[in-house]
This record gives structure tokens, sequence and C-alpha cells, in this order.
């Protein structure tokens, strides 16, 4: 299957729903199942929503996930690298966003390709959003999610969300394929 690009879901928390949202961490699981997770350092809980403050930071995990913001590019890329043409599909465009700005400086929502600079050369993916489901898709879709979320309650915790999104799109895409 050479040329075709790879799916990855990824999800992000973020600090509040603003221009100035900072992103805390990234989930990311490709369609075979590969999974990345970064959480960005400093957490500066001043900076962070009520609602991220009750929800999302209890649940970051620190240890190996963590890293200082400064290095997430390279942890990203070292990881993207191991693929060909990587695709980052969201169901949001604040994830758009928040990872632009993160990696770019860039404040812009508007999916397409991402270009980030790295110590060891630039790193390119696709950055879109998923198009809307209807009919079984999307009822497969609902059900698949709600499956990971009872199996593992854990919603805000952008790694968890992000698999939740790869086994709804998953099933999704089966219950199109037989109809």
């Amino acid at each position: 299957m050479a040329g075709l690009a790879l799916n990855i879901f990824i999800d992000t928390e973020f600090t509040d729903l603003s221009p100035e949202a900072r992103l805390l961490s990234l989930g990311a699981v490709t369609e075979s199942g590969d999974e990345f997770y970064c959480e960005l350092l400093p957490v500066r809980e001043g900076e962070c929503s009520p609602f991220v403050r009750s929800v999302v930071l209890p649940l970051l995990e620190g240890g190996d996930s963590a890293c200082p913001a400064a290095d997430f590019a390279e942890r990203l890329a070292k990881w993207l690298g191991r693929y060909r043409s990587p695709c980052l599909l969201s169901d949001s465009d604040w994830d758009i966003y928040v990872v632009r700005r993160a990696l770019t400086s860039t404040a812009m929502r508007m999916p397409g390709l991402l270009r980030f600079a790295t110590r060891a050369g630039t790193c390119e993916a696709m950055l879109l959003t998923l198009r809307p489901l209807s009919g079984k898709a999307l009822e497969a879709f609902e059900a698949g999610v709600a499956a990971h979320f009872a199996a593992d309650p854990r919603q805000h915790h952008a790694l968890v969300d992000a698999r939740a999104l790869r086994i709804g799109m998953l099933a999704a895409r089966d219950a199109a394929q037989r109809s």
C-alpha cells in the first residue's frame, strides 16, 4: 500500500476554550493500535478553566508521559517518523488549533498540512477533522465509543479519548462496508 496515508486518531486536552488555549496532552492511536501519549510541562493550573482543573488535570499521569513543552516536537516527530504519510484525524477543530499552536505557534483551526521544525529537520503530517457520520455508521460509532468508555471511564484523558475515537471510527467503517 505504498503512498497511502496512515490514519492516526488523535485527541487533546488543553487549558481552556480561548485563543490563548495551550496544549496539555496529546493522545494518538493508529488504526492498528500503536499508541503515543505525551503531557506537556509545565502545567499552569491558573491558565486552566474550572472544568479542566476539576476533570482533566486529575487524569494526567506524569512520569514517562510528561515532557517539557520545548521537547514535544522532538518526541512527536520521532514517533511519527515511524510511519509513511501520517494523517492525524481529530473530531474537533480545537484539537487542530492547540496542536498547531504548540508545534508552530500558529493560531489556526484550519485542517491541512502540519509542518514543524525539529533538531533533525522538518516533520510533516496531515492534520484533518473527521467528516460527519450518519445512519448505521453513526450508530456503530456511538456504540463503539460507549463500549470503550464503559470499559475505561477516564473520559477527557487524551489517550483514552483517542482510543475511543479509533474504536468508534473502525466500527463506523465496518458498518458502512456492510451496508
